[in-house]
């Protein structure tokens, strides 16, 4: 076939096979924001602006989300004064359920939630109070499984208090509990059985008080299943506390926890928390600065001011740019080698103030 006839075809020939690609080719990177008063915003991260601002239903404040790794067309968003989770289907731009925490003698809030890798199940961390007559009795924390195929209750099991971040294995058979000031629990994922405690807090090393440190950033799926936060160390004979930089490697079977000490911690330098970058292993740090150090040296290699506080950095997953924000109502994004600030991104809405409202999906 030769001319125009022949162009058309070997046109729609040229189509045909892009359609016929698989779904990760059409795929970019989305970073997911919470804002008041009960949204979640949709930024397209290749152009870094806003493409969808999502209103949920009910009571805010939009707070923690998880993405559906497997499912990335859903998220799921805490609300409702923390008693809700809603399920948000990100292409129709729109809540399709909520799953209820509390019931009629029960009172319950959530500040941690997280989805499997196999986007099967949905774990939340519940603290709940029974309601009588005049009459509060704080209950148990506990982890709540649901099973994302049918929407229900699969289980229960007990867990620790004052849960801050989940994170589950990259095989979905454990799922690591962070709670503050307390070691690392680790649960099996089938009958909620404690695994493993992996030392934190009391990492039982000569000369160290205690180490304190809390990923509260979930971002750990969109960086190769890499935890990583900032913590804070000190010595028990000084009572000197050093800034550090803790990762842990849940691809892992049994995944080590890294500790480098990094700076003496200065109040004029303050920063709330940290991340590792996957690909050039720099930390970042940033609150009122927004540092890169290097672990290896030890050296801050770059260090410049913000023009708000912001709580947390979120290194994007393809490495080249660092996000800012979990507070103000915009995000500011900087290249992750300079720290030259490339844009900021207006939200439209202040954030709702946590570190974990802010969360990347691939879509």
């Amino acid at each position: 076939m030769h001319g125009k006839n022949g162009s058309l075809l070997a046109g729609a020939l040229f189509v045909f096979g892009l359609l016929a690609l698989p779904q990760t080719t059409w795929a970019k990177w989305y970073l997911l924001a919470s804002t008041h008063p009960n949204n979640l915003v949709v930024v397209d991260t290749e152009t870094d602006t806003v493409v969808k601002d999502i209103a949920l239903e009910g009571r805010g404040p939009a707070l923690y989300i998880a993405p559906n790794p497997a499912q990335p067309q859903f998220a799921y968003v805490v609300n409702n004064l923390a008693k809700s989770v809603a399920m948000v289907d990100l292409d129709e731009g729109k809540q399709v359920k909520s799953f209820d925490l509390s019931s009629d003698n029960e009172l319950v809030r959530t500040m941690a939630i997280d989805v499997n890798m196999q986007g099967t199940r949905l774990f939340v961390h519940e603290m709940p109070i029974q309601q009588d007559q005049g009459r509060y009795t704080a209950q148990d924390n506990r982890i709540r499984v649901i099973d994302l195929e049918t929407n229900e209750t699969l289980t229960t099991f007990p867990a620790p208090r004052q849960v801050m971040g989940l994170a589950s294995s990259q095989d979905g058979n454990r799922l690591y509990l962070f709670s503050v000031g307390q070691d690392i629990f680790v649960h099996s994922t089938e009958d909620g059985a404690l695994l493993d405690t992996i030392p934190l807090a009391n990492r039982n090393i000569s000369g160290i008080a205690r180490t304190d440190g809390l990923p509260l950033g979930g971002t750990y799926q969109e960086s190769g299943h890499l935890v990583s936060f900032g913590t804070f160390t000190t010595d028990s004979i000084t009572n000197q506390v050093t800034l550090g930089i803790g990762s842990l490697d849940l691809t892992q079977a049994d995944p080590e926890l890294k500790i480098v000490e990094l700076q003496p911690f200065v109040e004029g330098d303050y920063v709330l928390t940290g991340a590792l970058s996957a690909h050039t292993n720099k930390a970042y740090f940033a609150y009122n600065s927004l540092w890169k150090v290097d672990p290896k040296t030890r050296h801050i290699e770059k260090k410049v001011s913000l023009s708000n506080t912001y709580f947390a950095p979120l290194i994007h997953p393809e490495g080249k740019k660092v996000y800012c924000g979990s507070n103000w109502h915009d995000v500011a994004v900087y290249d992750a080698e300079s720290l030259d600030l490339i844009t900021k991104v207006p939200l439209g809405h202040s954030q709702t103030g946590g570190v974990s409202v802010l969360r990347f999906v691939n879509r």
